[in-house]
């Protein structure tokens, strides 16, 4: 089971319901790319995003055909309801059916701990990856001992040994980045500085559109953010589709015309940022707000 709006990869299995332009019912998957066998859409459940009432019948319904709950403990960009995580990881233990935290953009961004420590939920099983190296191509699985046992092959029961076999396993230049980048983020004050600069970095920007009336929500944690031009609040894949694009574009191009970058999906800080990075990405956003106010008023166009 995977949740809607969820990514994880580039797999066949990842790929259902990633971003459907026309959502199925819930648990019906979606491909999202041509050419996956139908023998994986139905081997997919899909579920939504902080919608735990309906998770919970979901997995009470499949328990006994699911081998596992995969998800990104920030989706996105959209935080976890309260207690939305604790619960997952209540009834997935209750069926005795592992979780896996997809914390490729999470990991060592959040907390050494990752989202894990963040929210304060364990999950059995997470993907690793990005800031844990800084860049440089490194991913890691870690997990419950009994499931990380099935890599071991003097160790995995019969018929359970899976093998972990890549180009880039083991790369020492990439393993050496990995530990010095750990070791800056061990140092004392570094997420405290992290989290000062992203919430500066949101607060300032929801402040300079709610002056100038622009709709928009500003989501997302400090270390990785977003703006998203609607009125409604976004608690999932479904809420973001009345998003205003076009809008979210504009806003992409005005900031990079004034030298700062947005990636498609977020905008993500770094203990690299300076006081005066933080400035001028200020300014720059005061400067891309002023315009699509002007152009807003100008138009007479209505947001979403």
């Amino acid at each position: 089971l995977k949740f809607e709006g969820g990514f994880h990869g580039m797999n066949d299995y990842a790929l259902m319901s990633m971003a459907p332009a026309e959502p199925a019912d819930f648990p019906d998957a979606v491909p999202d790319s041509g050419g996956i066998p139908a023998s994986i859409r139905n081997d997919m459940l899909i579920a939504p995003f902080n919608d735990i009432e309906t998770t919970t019948a979901i997995i009470d319904r499949y328990h006994d055909e699911l081998a596992g709950v995969i998800v990104e403990p920030i989706q996105r960009l959209i935080p976890p309801k309260p207690g939305f995580l604790a619960d997952l990881r209540q009834i997935t233990k209750r069926h005795e059916i592992p979780l896996i935290f997809d914390e490729v953009v999470t990991a060592f961004r959040f907390a050494l701990g990752g989202a894990q420590e963040y929210y304060g939920v364990v999950p059995d099983l997470c993907a690793l990856s990005k800031a844990i190296s800084a860049g440089f191509p490194l991913g890691a699985v870690a997990g419950r001992a009994d499931l990380m046992a099935n890599f071991d092959p003097a160790a995995a029961e019969p018929g359970r040994f899976m093998p972990q076999i890549g180009t880039l396993s083991g790369n020492p230049i990439a393993a050496v980045a990995s530990l010095a980048c750990l070791e800056i983020l061990k140092r004392p004050g570094t997420y405290d500085r992290l989290f000062d600069t992203g919430r500066r970095l949101m607060q300032s920007l929801q402040r300079l559109l709610d002056e100038a009336r622009i709709p928009a929500r500003v989501i997302g944690e400090p270390p990785m953010f977003d703006v998203v031009f609607t009125r409604d609040e976004i608690v999932d894949y479904r809420s973001s589709l009345g998003a205003d694009k076009q809008k979210l574009s504009r806003f992409t191009e005005l900031i990079l015309a004034r030298g700062v970058f947005r990636g498609d999906t977020k905008m993500y800080v770094s203990i690299a940022h300076t006081q005066e990075d933080v400035d001028h990405t200020i300014q720059a956003f005061a400067e891309a707000v002023e315009q699509l106010r002007s152009f807003q008023e100008n138009n007479g166009s209505g947001s979403r």
